[in-house]
């Protein structure tokens, strides 16, 4: 009987198999892009189509506003000052050229919504952020302007401070030490003659290294409501008689910064799916005793003046309700318009969300964060009010970024 030579032992074929989808794994991993940490990768230019955009969901309101934001902060610089737009640059100029075109159409009361937006494909050039994974994937988290219980004394009641800048903090700027450094700073402060990290989270809370030293500018009744107002970047402060004063970033301690919901998500605290600053707080309430514990988790703490001002961002603007995003200053443009697209929370009566909508908006590039790194991460601005605590803390969804320029006949680029 003759004997088919082809025919493979079940076991045989199993390691065949394996082989292949380990190479298909191998293929695919291999594939997978660095994180980009130069801006001139950060951004690809893409068709309108590969943008999806059919209306802007606030139907522009808001968007001048936001605009004439940015363009104040250009026009404050040098008009030759550069902006990477991923494989080209531009100048201070054409971000104002760009904007203006921009609200030429914006303000045109004579066009529908629908007209804006053919009228902004036609006129701009768009370019896609690459995300995460090189592919585009970014990650939409939300913040807001948090509203303090706070009073210029202390009391029983009012006994956690809020703390100015130290003076005692050396920014160091690397940079100035050769190119192995790159552009990297660090924090810290003199102990002798030698350098050392700024005092962190638990160092000030837990052991006061600050207290006594006349850097308390506010004491506010609830330890977490600080923290909350130093992971948005900036709030106000209600101080009991009527008068309620801007509470504003200045500055931090250096340290690195880690949220605590990973802690609580890994420490089986709080499940992954319903991780949530809301359930944050409400775990918090819940477990006082474990307060400290938590919050020192994360070593970075941030400082602030007092003044009657608005929430301003890294471009030094007043940022505008749900039209500010805060992105890596170090890969996009500051200033620039941007167009998001991804879901948002409707919430319901009870603070929980009914529904998840998906949705389109032009945005302007007005501020960073200290959690905001990378190309594959977005923070939009809510404003303020429960609404907006709510919404910005339950957003963390996935969607695309891009960033438009005046088309590119229009400019003058270079690089």
């Amino acid at each position: 009987m003759a004997i088919d030579k082809t025919a493979q032992h079940p076991a045989d074929m199993y390691k065949i198999l394996f082989s292949i989808l380990s190479c298909v794994v191998f293929l695919l991993t291999s594939c997978a892009k660095p994180p980009v940490t130069k801006p001139e990768f950060a951004l690809e230019q893409v068709s309108w189509w590969r943008a999806g955009l059919k209306a802007d969901d606030l139907e522009f309101q808001g968007l001048a506003e936001a605009a004439r934001q940015s363009m104040e902060y250009y026009k404050r610089l040098p008009a030759d000052s550069s902006f990477v737009f991923g494989p080209i640059r531009v100048t201070a100029g054409d971000m104002v050229v760009t904007l203006q075109n921009l609200l030429l159409i914006v303000e045109n009361t004579s066009l529908t919504p629908e007209l804006k937006v053919e009228q902004i494909k036609n006129g701009f050039d768009i370019y896609r952020s690459v995300g995460s994974n090189g592919r585009g994937k970014v990650l939409f988290t939300g913040y807001y302007e948090p509203v303090l219980s706070c009073r210029r004394t202390a009391d029983d009641t009012y006994k956690f401070p809020l703390y100015k800048r130290p003076d005692d903090i050396l920014e160091i700027d690397l940079s100035q030490f050769g190119e192995n450094f790159g552009k990297d700073r660090i924090f810290g402060r003199l102990n002798g003659k030698k350098v050392i990290p700024y005092f962190s989270r638990q160092e000030i809370d837990q052991q006061k290294q600050l207290a006594g030293k006349g850097l308390e500018v506010l004491w506010c009744a609830d330890l977490v409501d600080i923290y909350t107002v130093q992971v948005q970047g900036s709030g106000k402060a209600d101080l009991g008689n009527g008068e309620i004063v801007g509470i504003l970033y200045d500055g931090q301690n250096g340290r690195p910064y880690r949220g605590i919901g990973r802690y609580l998500i890994d420490s089986g605290a709080i499940p992954k799916e319903k991780m949530s600053m809301p359930a944050i707080r409400d775990y918090l309430k819940a477990n006082p005793e474990k307060l400290f514990d938590i919050l020192h988790q994360n070593p970075s703490y941030v400082f602030f003046k007092v003044e009657n001002k608005l929430a301003v961002g890294n471009i030094n603007v007043p940022l505008t309700a749900r039209r500010s995003i805060a992105t890596d200053y170090r890969l996009f443009p500051k200033g620039a318009l941007a167009l998001i697209r991804t879901e948002k929370p409707v919430i319901a009566e009870d603070g929980t969300v009914k529904e998840w909508n998906a949705f389109t908006r032009f945005v302007m590039n007005q501020d960073t964060g200290g959690a905001i790194r990378g190309a594959g991460r977005v923070d939009l601005f809510w404003g303020q009010g429960k609404e907006a605590e709510l919404s910005a803390g339950y957003m963390q969804q996935e969607g695309k970024l891009y960033f438009l320029l005046r088309k590119k006949e229009e400019r003058n680029d270079s690089w």
